[in-house]
């Protein structure tokens, strides 16, 4: 003689089929989080990278000259915006950062790096470029977003200066430039709270004060 299910036992199947799915839903959207915060990482390091490696190129070819030297200096300034302290100015050859077409890419400039928004309120880093003789009242200045995944800078410089070396995160003199720069990018933190994701990276300037030893020292 068959039996069939009693309700009770249809009921109990329900609720193990129910806790199955629930378990393996929850071991899906782990994963699925799991994979895409990996490939949100792996992002920021392309980008982190691509930037770092832009600014080493363009402050190792940072120009000096005595005869104007103020027009020359390597300028350090608080920025409120993004998660980094400071944008960074100077004159540089480097064609870095700037794109196909444009005038800057050939020669000296002005250029200016640091965190920003565009016009939407997207923060990330920007980039501004103009002639570095001319003046700065009344010249035009162009900007681009380089990267939203970046979202600002920091920098220290080493001082050579006044007998009292040191790092330190303000650059007060208008007419030098530094001999080593340690740079910080901040990327915005896969989770919330978490910590900003940091790059960070020692520039050796070839025309400012040597300091190799220190360069020696930090590696």
């Amino acid at each position: 003689m068959k039996r069939g299910f009693t309700l009770l036992e249809v009921l109990i199947s329900m609720v193990i089929l129910a806790i199955a799915m629930t378990v393996a839903w929850q071991t899906f959207s782990t994963a699925t989080r799991a994979w895409t915060g990996g490939r949100e990482t792996l992002d920021k390091i392309h980008h982190g990278d691509f930037v770092i490696g832009q600014l080493a190129s363009a402050l190792r070819s940072m120009a000096f000259f005595d005869s104007k030297p103020e027009k020359y200096a390597f300028r350090m300034e608080n920025n409120p915006s993004g998660y980094g302290k400071h944008t960074i100015s100077w004159v540089t050859g480097s064609s870095a950062f700037i794109p196909p077409g444009e005038a800057f890419a050939h020669g000296l400039h002005r250029i200016q790096v640091g965190g920003g928004e565009d016009e939407d309120g997207t923060e990330g880093l920007v980039v501004t470029v103009w002639p570095y003789l001319a003046d700065e009242e009344k010249v035009e200045k162009k900007s681009w977003f380089v990267s939203e995944n970046i979202k600002g800078l920091s920098c220290k410089v080493y001082d050579t200066k006044d007998g009292e070396e040191g790092w330190k995160d303000i650059w007060d003199y208008s007419n030098k430039i530094p001999g080593l720069v340690e740079i910080t990018l901040y990327a915005e933190p896969a989770e919330k709270h978490d910590r900003p994701v940091e790059f960070r990276q020692l520039i050796e300037i070839p025309l400012g004060p040597p300091v190799t030893n220190i360069v020696s020292e930090a590696k």
